[in-house]
This record gives C-alpha cells, structure tokens and sequence, in this order.
C-alpha cells in the first residue's frame, strides 16, 4: 500500500500464440531458424523430405501392383471353380473381390474427406484466447 492510504493494482497481460503444422516440412519461419543455428539444415530438411516422397510413391506402387495380383489370383479361383462345375463357389470367389475391391476405394476415400475436412477446420478455427483476470474498478 501507498502513503496514502491507495491501494493500486498492477496488471500483466499475458499472450500465448499457439503454432501448429502438419506436414514434412516446417513452415518457412522455422526453416529459416534452423538454417541460422546450423548453416545447411534447411538442405537437409528438404532431402529428408523427398526421400520420405520418394518412399510413400514406392509402398503405394508396391500394394497396388499387390492387390492386383490378389484380385487376379482370386478370379483365377473362380475360373477353376467354374471349370470344376461348382458356379455357386466362382460367384461367390467373384463376389468377394468385388466387395472386397469396393470397400477398400469407398474406405480411402472417406478417410481422405476426413482429413481434408478436419485440416479445412482447423485452419478456420481462431487459436484459443487466455483468460484474463477481470478489473475491480473499486
């Protein structure tokens, strides 16, 4: 308390900004961070980066090239159940991979939305706000 008998308070406001990303590379700000504490970081960063691409394009390539063999072999199944005479066995060898095939795409594709939809909010919802404690105007 003062001399006066006054009594003062003091505020201090605090803010916190909160940064997300997602992604293999950190925004530019941050690269640039990197590159001033260790020169050719950011190089290394972007390298990391196009293997991990490169990876992804090969595994992707490698279960499709896979599910086609699956789906030949099973409707090579069905053409031997077929020639063996049992048409209730082919249909439902066929079946199988039709079913099988189509819920896989429709799957994907939903889990696509999903995060094409959840990244799209994300970046439209405004970062939380502190709370600050309120003035006693006494």
């Amino acid at each position: 308390m003062s001399d006066d008998g006054e009594r003062r308070e003091s505020f201090t406001r605090v803010e916190a900004h909160f940064v997300e990303y997602s992604g293999p590379l950190p925004p530019p700000g941050a690269m640039q961070g990197y590159e001033d504490v260790l020169p050719g970081s950011a190089d290394r960063i972007l390298t990391m980066a196009e293997l991990r691409q490169r990876q992804l394009a090969r595994y992707e390539t490698l279960g499709l090239i896979l599910a086609f063999l699956v789906a030949m072999a099973l409707i090579a199944l069905s053409a031997y159940a077929l020639a063996l005479g049992s048409v209730a066995a082919s249909i439902g060898v066929i079946v199988a991979v039709i079913a099988s095939t189509a819920g896989t795409f429709v799957y994907g594709n939903r889990a696509r939305h999903r995060q094409l939809r959840e990244r799209r909010e994300a970046m439209h919802k405004p970062p939380p706000r502190p709370e600050l404690p309120e003035r006693d105007s006494s």
